[in-house]
């Protein structure tokens, strides 16, 4: 089994970028009906919670008023997955999909492939259970600008299918945009088959 270590690395990053051209088109899964009532473009503030939230680390999770997250994908699949993969089960409840586009170019830290090991870490940073580690890279990153510049977000690899995931800081929540034409229920009848596609390809249980 790969050793994940803590930051700091032991070598000297040499990191890889990835620019997120400007109108590219984001796809994001988010929950209305969540006490925060989270919309398409909310960037979560309470935290640290998931794989690559940078919220200063603490015994729990708190609100934090300078440090928000935003999860998103290039595709439905990666989004499903990451949001169903850990139950095996998508639960389609009120949920709804929203297309998200960046208005200007966003940097992103790179840790696919061998970017992870550029980056100071491995590969198996965007796959291990080990939260807690994961959130110290996280912060690592986005704290040593001299190192890795003041990047706005990290793409990766995710965890359930490989597909590309990205996580976004705050840096970037004044850059994106979404048309309320552009937001549908993930229940919606015009996403079911692409939506049973999806779990059929990722042996995922739906549940409509």
């Amino acid at each position: 089994m790969v050793v994940i270590a803590s930051p700091p690395p032991k070598n000297k990053p040499n990191p890889l970028f990835y620019d997120l051209q400007v109108n590219t088109e984001l796809v994001r899964i988010f929950d209305p009906t969540t006490k925060y009532k989270t919309q398409a473009l909310t960037f979560r503030y309470f935290g640290a919670l998931h794989r690559f939230d940078h919220h200063p680390s603490g015994k729990k999770p708190q609100l934090d008023s300078e440090r928000g997250i935003y999860y998103t994908a290039f595709t439905l699949s990666s989004c499903i997955v990451e949001y169903f993969g850990d139950s095996g089960v998508m639960d389609i409840q009120q949920q709804c999909v929203s297309i998200v586009q960046s208005t200007r170019s966003l940097l992103l830290l790179d840790i696919r492939g061998s970017g992870a090991m550029r980056a100071g870490s491995v590969s198996a940073l965007a796959k291990t259970a080990d939260r807690e580690l994961s959130q110290k890279w996280s912060r690592y990153f986005y704290e040593n600008e001299e190192i890795y510049g003041k990047i706005d977000g990290i793409i990766y690899f995710n965890a359930h299918n490989d597909e590309e995931a990205i996580a976004l800081y705050e840096r970037a929540e004044n850059d994106l945009s979404c048309n309320q034409d552009q937001i549908i229920r993930l229940d919606d009848i015009r996403l079911r088959s692409h939506i049973q596609r999806i779990a059929l390809d990722n042996n995922l249980i739906f549940i409509p």
